[in-house]
């Protein structure tokens, strides 16, 4: 078993480590699936009942976060980056925060799905780049700024889950340790 020690990603207690020895590319991609995975983790087994019990005095809750970082993984690596069309998203001009209010059939196993296929779709895009100092197609960013955005994104809503979470039923820790 590959534990990140090394110069490609691992796992350690089914959560992704980033490869200590490994490229950029390798290293960065291994964060992001890192905090990817401890969303996933943090989320998961907890019925919905409980985790849409709670929310911020603005409307963010625990669905919400996972339905916007697939929106915006989808927007910065395939909308902005590789200048995909026809992409679709859960906010429109006319309503930019749509991508918040949780239609009643949502659940956190399929947000949780839907989450987990965008990323691979992004990480796709990721390894088909020539070098992380490739230019964006809509805008003037490098794909390695595009990437360290990614990971404070997910790793600032993350700390939201952290919160949300322990409101929710009391549930806490940083990582699973087994």
């Amino acid at each position: 078993m590959d534990d990140g020690s090394g110069t490609s990603n691992g796992t350690r207690f089914g959560i992704t480590e980033a490869a200590h020895h490994g490229d950029e590319r390798t290293a960065m991609l291994g964060v992001l699936q890192r905090q990817r995975d401890l969303v996933g983790w943090k989320l998961r087994g907890a019925p919905d009942e409980v985790l849409s019990s709670v929310a911020t005095a603005t409307g963010m809750s625990l669905h919400g976060l996972v339905r916007h970082l697939t929106n915006v993984e989808r927007s910065w690596l395939r909308g902005v980056f590789a200048g995909q069309q026809e992409l679709v998203y859960d906010w429109t001009e006319e309503d930019p925060d749509a991508e918040w209010r949780m239609p009643a059939c949502a659940t956190m196993v399929g947000l949780l799905a839907e989450y987990a296929a965008e990323s691979r779709l992004c990480d796709a895009v990721v390894t088909a780049a020539s070098s992380l100092d490739v230019v964006s197609v809509q805008r003037d960013l490098s794909l390695r700024w595009i990437l360290l955005h990614l990971i404070e994104e997910t790793a600032r809503h993350l700390g939201h889950i952290d919160l949300l979470r322990e409101q929710a039923d009391g549930s806490t820790g940083e990582e699973p340790s087994e």
